[in-house]
């Protein structure tokens, strides 16, 4: 945690130890608490959601991804009528 307070004093940017987690990837060799003693943030595991998107450590699938193309849809349903002439509405 050293470096990350060394980065926050040149910077001015802070790490929320609240709102931060650690997903650890490949680290089977690793004595992760006794690494992350210091850390103060959640330890989670894949697959995860970062921003609103999927993150997997495999191949993630159509499905995975469903809940995305659903909000598209709708929000597209909203607006699409209104702003198209009748011939784009068929062609859409």
């Amino acid at each position: 945690l050293g470096l990350l307070a060394n980065f926050g004093e040149a910077t001015g940017l802070h790490l929320n130890q609240s709102k931060s987690s650690l997903a650890a990837i490949r680290c089977d060799d690793v004595d992760l608490p006794e690494v992350l003693q210091s850390f103060g943030g959640s330890l989670v595991d894949f697959p995860m959601t970062y921003l609103g998107l999927p993150i997997s450590t495999t191949r993630l699938r159509l499905i995975h991804f469903q809940f995305i193309l659903d909000r598209i849809k709708a929000r597209l349903a909203g607006w699409k009528g209104r702003l198209l002439n009748l011939a784009g509405r068929r062609v859409l």
